[in-house]
């Protein structure tokens, strides 16, 4: 039992680690690392098969949760549908829009994918069964209370890792370093990322799995009141020094969208507070209030947070024509492209085939900085149909299993977090960037953990 306790322990260890590579070198944002990050997940997943105990709690795990991983499957041969080429006829009769595209092109090919940019919407398809795999094992490797505040911890340490760094790296004028050339943010800290809106979203999840935390860990010590000197006899006190570095790195990040979310977050889990202990002041309102007037006001202040007051103050109609423009031009395509869309992941091909560029400029746009338009054009209604079938399954799943306090507080604050990402995603893009996705993909799967008497409970 011993031996069979730790190969657990490993594999929990070694989905840490995948968890890292993937999120760490700009969330996998290039055809190299998604190509890595699924073959790291297949691998494990494959590894979790050996492990007799694992392979009865996957399949517990999909037989609790069949409905939910049948339209998954689903939804995945959706996406490979629309990269098998088909005849030019077939396309003539369902993608009427594709077939004059394609023939307007003087290249004779007799076979045509419904996505327009076939290669791309395979990079997506197999992230997408990166999640399908996250689905599957996370709920039988983190599956008691001890084992998802594991997670949650550590999490809030690799993001407190990365702020740490890149606020460091702002500080001594953000370098080009050995992984990521910057150029486009210079005065803003991203670490070994790219983009700031991506890199902030990252931090606001590592937030997000901090104040989870405390959450879980009042639940299972049955808190009620929590002093400082409590505080620093417990893990909690670490997690409020990670916080206070992801507060820095998410404001040195200047995000308007992401500073705007981490704030609505806060005041989530302030809501949540007294839901759950039916006061006003109590041990989790304590903390959120000091975070909001120490990590956010104080710190704010001591790192110019003016600079972000400013790009607040400078946001308005005409200073946000581009970002309007994608906007439309993502609606204009849904439109052409209604019914099967244009490919996962083709937005790029699509801006390089149809946007009429205004005089003396030229750019190339991945991305429509509106992640809900962008999902609309990239699947069509057949697939935005299968999400939401997905989706009510998932809800209705989480709703039902509500039988004790903590499933309703897992609830609730996913929920609440799904409602602030989908504020944030109405100007920004960071869900579509595919290390950010399984981030997400990995919190909400905890929802699938059958608490009732943990899945594997025959293993106590």
């Amino acid at each position: 039992l011993q031996l069979m306790f730790l190969r657990k322990i490993t594999l929990q260890n070694l989905f840490l680690i995948i968890l890292t590579i993937c999120v760490s070198l700009n969330a996998s944002n290039s055809p190299l690392l998604i190509q890595l990050s699924s073959i790291n997940f297949i691998i494990l997943f494959l590894i979790c098969l050996k492990n007799n105990e694992v392979l009865e709690a996957i399949k517990k795990n999909y037989m609790n949760n069949k409905n939910f991983f049948t339209i998954f499957f689903l939804y995945v041969s959706y996406l490979i549908i629309q990269i098998i080429p088909l005849p030019l006829n077939w396309i003539e009769v369902i993608a009427p829009n594709n077939y004059a595209l394609y023939t307007s092109i003087t290249i004779d090919k007799e076979f045509w994918s419904l996505s327009l940019d076939p290669s791309n919407s395979y990079l997506r398809i197999i992230n997408c069964i990166n999640f399908l795999i996250i689905f599957l094992i996370f709920p039988t490797l983190f599956y008691r209370s001890k084992h998802l505040m594991k997670f949650l911890f550590f999490l809030c340490l690799l993001g407190f890792c990365h702020a740490l760094f890149a606020t460091y790296w702002m500080l001594i004028g953000n370098p080009s370093n050995f992984l990521i050339e910057k150029i486009h943010y210079p005065q803003s800290s991203t670490g070994l990322f790219v983009n700031r809106s991506v890199f902030a979203t990252f931090l606001l999840l590592s937030a997000f799995s901090g104040l989870y935390y405390i959450v879980v860990f009042f639940q299972k010590n049955k808190i009620t009141n929590f002093n400082f000197f409590e505080q620093i006899n417990s893990k909690i006190i670490y997690i409020r020094i990670f916080i206070i570095f992801l507060s820095i790195g998410i404001l040195t990040t200047w995000s308007r969208a992401v500073n705007f979310s981490y704030l609505l977050i806060l005041f989530s889990f302030l809501f949540y507070s007294k839901i759950n202990f039916k006061k006003y002041i109590n041990p989790l309102s304590t903390i959120i209030i000091f975070i909001l007037i120490f990590d956010v006001l104080v710190l704010g202040l001591l790192f110019g947070n003016a600079k972000l007051i400013e790009r607040y103050a400078e946001t308005s109609m005409v200073s946000e024509a581009v970002r309007i423009d994608l906007h439309d031009f993502g609606l204009d395509q849904f439109k052409s492209f209604w019914l099967f869309g244009y490919g996962s992941g083709a937005f790029a091909q699509v801006y390089k085939l149809f946007f009429i560029l205004p005089e003396n400029k030229n750019f190339l746009a991945k991305y429509v900085h509106n992640d809900g338009i962008q999902l609309l054009g990239e699947v069509g209604i057949i697939g935005i149909s299968i999400l939401l079938s997905l989706s009510f399954m998932y809800f209705k799943k989480v709703i039902n299993s509500i039988k004790q306090k903590k499933e309703l507080s897992r609830f609730v604050l996913i929920f609440l977090l799904l409602s602030v990402l989908f504020i944030q995603s109405l100007v920004d893009f960071s869900l579509h960037i595919p290390g950010i996705s399984i981030l997400l993909m990995i919190i909400l799967s905890i929802s699938l953990i059958n608490s009732k008497k943990n899945i594997i409970n025959h293993l106590r």
